[in-house]
């Protein structure tokens, strides 16, 4: 009898237990599909609208940078005077601001660093378009928060599932946005709990994206595995590549967290702190060609082909960056990283004499995993972007270049640390 009262005991525990996890799985699902339409399609006619005026503009504009003085001194004054946490990039600002359920912050300073971001880079600023699709990604997702009475424990899975809608519209790669977002933003712990909604909102993000065209970097590489002593060599090179990889994510660290203190501080007034950082832009541009300027697209293209480029193309982006966001410009610095990390593998693919495109996808996501703690996310990134051959030599680099960086990051580490702090005790 006892026997029986223990096994009927044991099955009812579980039967509760399969229909809570099924009931949360269910919730969480519907969650995540809302979230996925509202910043899939937000996120994405943001930057289809910011594509087209890009395209217009330069059309009738070729030389806008000659702007750029004066949009870095608007820009830098606005948010220096009503919202200056946003300055520089601002993404891990907004999401703890969302996280906190901070009142100071709102709907207009939301809408003002959205604004300054879309004129830095319509005037061809140096910075990337992925610090709107993540701030916007975790600003759409905690409005549905009081919707749906989420408590403090779900409103971080709620603003994570955004973020990762956010960052898929701008990767092109949903899977490698739900481990980016965890990776880069929430202390880096991979939660099978928190993934299911962030891969759900990622996937419907991503075909919001396809839906309305938007533009993003996809280079399918064609490494062909043969098992030889070549590739013995092959490897060999890999790990060199991920070496310099690793000390050119470190720059690139150092060069943003001091953009991100000049762009703060007060040693000199914004108007006048933007017109010398855009007369230096300018300077640049006519002396180097205007291609270390802008989002740089077509370089991270160029990158991938059998073209020798000049071996001071990254650090001339990472300068140009640096410029843009310490002196009043706003934007994110991943699509920087990416263009940083390209050029960086053509050169060494150059210098090894080794397979161009490999070199530069690996170059692409290695500089993005040492730069933002996010290697797993990295590789994923590799293999969708670039084929599972890739990825083989990217799960290497990715992680040399991680260790090589000391696993800093491009983002705040101070505001990092409060968002984990959140993280930690409610998900931890």
């Amino acid at each position: 009898m006892n026997r029986l009262t223990r096994w009927k005991k044991s099955l009812r525990s579980t039967s509760q237990k399969l229909y809570h996890a099924s009931q949360d799985i269910l919730k969480w699902s519907i969650l995540a599909v809302l979230v996925g339409v509202s910043v899939g399609f937000g996120v994405a006619a943001a930057l289809k609208a910011l594509e087209l005026a890009i395209d217009y503009f330069h059309f009738w504009h070729q030389e806008a940078y000659y702007y750029l003085p004066l949009v870095l001194a608007i820009s830098g004054y606005s948010l220096w005077r009503f919202f200056p946490q946003g300055l520089a990039d601002g993404t891990e600002e907004i999401v703890r601001a969302t996280i906190y359920k901070d009142k100071s912050f709102n709907f207009w300073k939301m809408a003002l660093k959205q604004i300054t971001i879309f004129f830095t880079l319509l005037f061809q600023g140096s910075a990337g378009k992925e610090a709107p699709a993540a701030q916007m990604g975790a600003y759409f997702s905690s409005l549905l928060s009081p919707l749906f009475r989420i408590d403090e424990k779900e409103r971080i899975i709620l603003i994570i599932t955004g973020t990762s809608a956010g960052f898929a519209v701008v990767l092109g790669s949903p899977i490698a946005a739900g481990f980016f977002a965890l990776e880069a933003l929430f202390a880096g712990k991979i939660l099978y709990r928190v993934l299911v909604p962030a891969f759900i909102s990622s996937f419907i993000a991503y075909w919001s994206m396809q839906l309305l065209d938007v533009e993003y970097i996809y280079h399918p590489v064609s490494v062909g595995l043969v098992p030889s002593f070549w590739e013995l060599v092959n490897i060999i090179k890999v790990v060199i590549a991920g070496l310099v990889f690793g000390f050119v994510a470190y720059g690139v660290i150092l060069a943003m967290h001091t953009a991100d203190r000049l762009a703060k501080s007060a040693w000199l007034h914004p108007l006048l702190k933007g017109l010398l950082g855009g007369t230096v832009l300018i300077a640049v541009a006519e002396y180097f060609g205007q291609i270390y300027l802008g989002l740089g697209l077509e370089v991270i293209d160029l990158s991938f082909e059998d073209i020798e480029l000049a071996w001071y193309t990254p650090l001339l982006k990472i300068f140009t960056t640096f410029m843009t966001l310490g002196f009043g410009g706003s934007g994110g610095f991943v699509t920087p990283i990416f263009f940083i990390g390209a050029t960086t593998g053509n050169v060494m693919a150059h210098l090894l004499d080794a397979n161009v495109s490999l070199f530069a996808a690996l170059g692409f996501v290695s500089l993005l995993s040492g730069a933002t703690n996010a290697p797993i996310a990295a590789t994923i990134l590799a293999a969708e972007l670039f084929g599972i051959e890739v990825a083989h030599f990217a799960a290497v680099t990715s992680i040399i270049s991680y260790l090589i960086s000391s696993q800093k990051s491009v983002f705040s580490p101070e505001i990092l640390e409060t968002i984990e702090r959140k993280f930690n005790r409610h998900l931890g």
